[in-house]
């Protein structure tokens, strides 16, 4: 288990895969329940061409919290860390949903470094859907515990489709979501996101090569949103049919051919 210790002490987890076959290594930026579990099997797959990363934000999974209040600034000073704790000058970031927007966030700090964006579930604004949504699972939290929180997020999340595919099994992913995560940085993680500064405030002044992705049945980001934002960084758009949030798990084959395909052809650009 590997922790990279940050200039206030405390320690943010990661685990590096692959090494350096002359393509920019890939990051992968976690959403907001997720922790280095649900990426790692891309980055199996991955770190046969390149060095992959995959870390715990801030409050998230084995990665500390501190006793300050979570910022979207610190997670992206944070991740700047990470890459030169590990010596990676060129990366590209995939990140989903909370770990899209701290993508972006970074970026900004350090777009000379940055291969690609691409952004998961996430778009130019907030819908009031979404504001609502994460309210709901500070009071589900706040009112049951991690258990209810998972249970209240699990609709929201995953599209119809996977729903109704894996109905028998959603209890097992709630509780697995459950022993991943910890009750009391999960109230701070969602405590802090209504401070976080909007989506069009924290965009890369200089265009980067950036791919965003939504699911067609994402209740929480909307097609326009996404391709507000796409147009917005110059990037192209992706809407994903019978898909709902969570990308990763309900088109993992898929995401996989589009993130390798965006990469090597933007590092043939470069």
């Amino acid at each position: 288990m590997a922790f990279c210790v940050l200039a206030d002490g405390l320690r943010l987890h990661y685990e590096a895969f692959g090494e350096d076959h002359g393509r920019p290594a890939i990051v992968f930026l976690n959403g907001t329940a997720q922790t280095t579990t649900n990426w790692r099997p891309m980055a199996l797959q991955f770190q046969k061409c390149c060095r992959v990363v995959l870390y715990d934000a801030r409050c998230q999974g084995r990665s500390d919290c501190g006793a300050g209040h979570l910022t979207l600034a610190q997670h992206a000073y944070d991740l700047v860390q990470l890459l030169d704790h590990l010596e990676i000058a060129h990366c590209g970031l995939v990140g989903l949903s909370h770990g899209a927007r701290v993508g972006l966030a970074a970026a900004v700090k350090m777009e000379h470094r940055i291969a690609g964006l691409v952004l998961l579930s996430t778009g130019l604004s907030s819908s009031a859907r979404m504001a609502r949504a994460v309210a709901a699972w500070r009071e589900a939290l706040a009112s049951g515990g991690l258990d209810a929180l998972m249970h209240a997020m699990l609709p929201l999340v995953f599209g119809e489709r996977f729903l109704r595919e894996h109905d028998a099994i959603m209890t097992k992913v709630a509780e697995a979501l459950v022993q991943r995560n910890d009750e009391a940085k999960m109230v701070r993680l969602l405590s802090a996101y209504d401070s976080y500064p909007s989506i069009e405030s924290i965009l890369p002044a200089q265009r980067l090569p950036s791919l965003v992705m939504t699911g067609e049945d994402d209740p929480l980001v909307s097609g326009d949103q996404a391709r507000a934002l796409a147009d917005q960084l110059g990037g192209e758009y992706r809407s994903l049919p019978g898909i709902g949030h969570s990308i990763p798990a309900e088109a993992p084959d898929l995401l996989m051919r589009e993130i390798d395909t965006f990469f090597e052809l933007n590092t043939r650009k470069r």
